[in-house]
């Protein structure tokens, strides 16, 4: 009869005392910015045994703060905050731990740092290994699947978390002051039968519509909520010194199909403002009249400006661009205009009369062709006037002079931004002065919105520093001005 001998690898081979602590692939668990009463994302941290043999944790656990566990784990299929014991670990193996937190109110406007530990008990091992829990805490208010008040005003004390679409009735004005953060959940719009004015202030005290996820890794990531839509009938919109940025739409002004009886076409005025991040279109405008000024609009998946189905659009010192950040696949110019929208749900062909004007404008791309215009259509007028702008273009027309087309440049090769990866698009002097007082002059502007309301408008660049309206005196192209 043959013997037989069974022995484990020594990876499997239990020590009482192991000579090593554990290690970590990180000493904290840092959540930034949780809002109240929401479930924090999930954070994940690696616990590694650095000995040869295998090791029991006997123990893991959260401290508890004031005898409360706002923070809750998960390890090996089991879960905290309360004890989890005897957590098995062979030689040189590690695990994950899986961390969230859920915060109830304080009912107080300002921020709150909540701090704990996680705490491992090794056997064997007589001290404690410790790992820092650290979060800030934010009270905020919350809407969702709602129809505003009239007049409501939300204000820069607490956050604003759109949970579902949010809409703004009808004869009725929602006031966002300057310095108010409004955080989209999901597919949250915020919709606009009303009026909005969103009444951002300079040097920091900007607006912002984001979505809820703050970690960095969400930075930049687009399609977070859906954006911010304004309906046909919506008139006396006002979006200054404000940030809309990683949504599924911009901002989408008018409604596509035929205007509604006793309804006016979608008016917007945008100045000072940046958008950003965006799956398909930053300012989407149908049959629609808009005023841009002073923007800078990057990053999305379509186009940064798109007029379609008619309308009037007035294009200033606006500065059109792409970071690097995001790979999109464009298959349309930056800016697009159209006298028409084919409805793909209903096979219908919509045409009104379509007025544009660029005036000193920076745009900029990837693609070859950054600017696009449908045919025109004897049935429909066709105006456009470009003026002094900087485009990515081969399109010979705007670059001769004429009734439509004057002082406009195309943009020279290997053009650089002071830092695109940060969405920083002023022009990098070193490298791209081309758009130094290349602009026309501003004395004499003419604007359907108002000449004295526009002049007043280009007085300042994106950034707060004076643009000359001088009699004869060429401003910088695009949003920024040299200071």
């Amino acid at each position: 009869m043959g013997t037989f001998y069974s022995c484990k690898p020594e990876s499997e081979v239990f020590d009482p005392n192991p000579s090593n602590a554990l290690a970590f692939s990180a000493d904290t668990f840092f959540f930034d910015t949780v809002f109240t009463t929401q479930k924090t994302v999930t954070l994940r941290l690696r616990v590694y045994n650095p000995n040869d043999k295998a090791i029991n944790i006997k123990s893991v656990y959260v401290n508890g703060v004031e005898g409360t566990y706002p923070f809750t784990f998960h390890v090996n299929g089991r879960f905290g905050p309360t004890k989890v014991n005897d957590v098995r670990l062979e030689g040189k193996d590690s695990a994950y731990v899986l961390m969230s937190a859920k915060f109830d109110p304080k009912n107080q406007d300002f921020p709150f740092i909540i701090t704990d530990d996680l705490v491992f008990e090794v056997e064997g091992r007589s001290e404690k290994q410790l790992i820092n829990i650290r979060a800030y805490g934010q009270d905020a208010y919350y809407y969702q699947n709602t129809s505003l008040a009239c007049n409501t005003v939300w204000k820069k004390d607490r956050p604003i978390i759109i949970m579902d679409t949010v809409s703004v009735p009808p004869g009725c004005t929602l006031t966002v002051e300057s310095g108010t953060r409004v955080y989209g959940y999901n597919a949250a719009f915020l919709i606009v039968r009303g009026t909005l004015l969103s009444k951002g202030g300079k040097m920091g005290d900007s607006v912002t519509f984001q979505g809820t996820r703050r970690e960095s890794y969400y930075q930049d990531v687009p399609g977070q909520w859906g954006g911010i839509l304004i309906m046909d009938g919506s008139t006396g919109n006002r979006i200054s010194y404000t940030t809309v940025k990683n949504s599924y739409r911009g901002i989408q002004v008018g409604e596509v199909g035929p205007l509604a009886t006793g309804l006016d076409n979608a008016e917007l005025i945008i100045d000072h403002s940046y958008i950003q991040n965006i799956v398909d279109y930053g300012i989407l405008g149908l049959k629609s009249a808009i005023l841009a000024v002073s923007n800078q609009i990057a990053d999305c998946g379509q186009s940064a400006f798109y007029g379609a189905q008619g309308g009037v659009y007035e294009l200033w010192h606006n500065t059109v661009g792409q970071s690097g950040n995001n790979n999109f696949q464009r298959d349309v110019p930056q800016v697009v205009f159209s006298q028409y929208f084919d409805d793909g749900n209903t096979g219908t062909r919509y045409l009104a009369n379509l007025f544009v004007k660029s005036v000193n404008n920076i745009i900029s791309g990837s693609e070859t062709e950054e600017i696009g215009f449908t045919e025109s259509n004897a049935k429909a007028r066709f105006d456009t006037l470009f003026y002094y702008n900087i485009l990515k273009s081969t399109q010979s027309p705007y670059f001769k002079n004429g009734i439509s087309n004057k002082g406009n440049m195309k943009i020279q090769t290997n053009y650089r931004f002071k830092n695109s990866f940060q969405y920083n698009f002023r022009p990098d002097s070193s490298t791209f002065a081309q758009p130094y007082n290349a602009g026309i002059p501003l004395d004499t502007v003419t604007s359907n919105f108002g000449d004295s309301f526009l002049k007043t408008l280009l007085k300042e660049d994106i950034a707060g520093n004076p643009r000359p309206v001088s009699p004869g005196v060429k401003p910088d192209d695009g949003a920024y001005q040299r200071p």
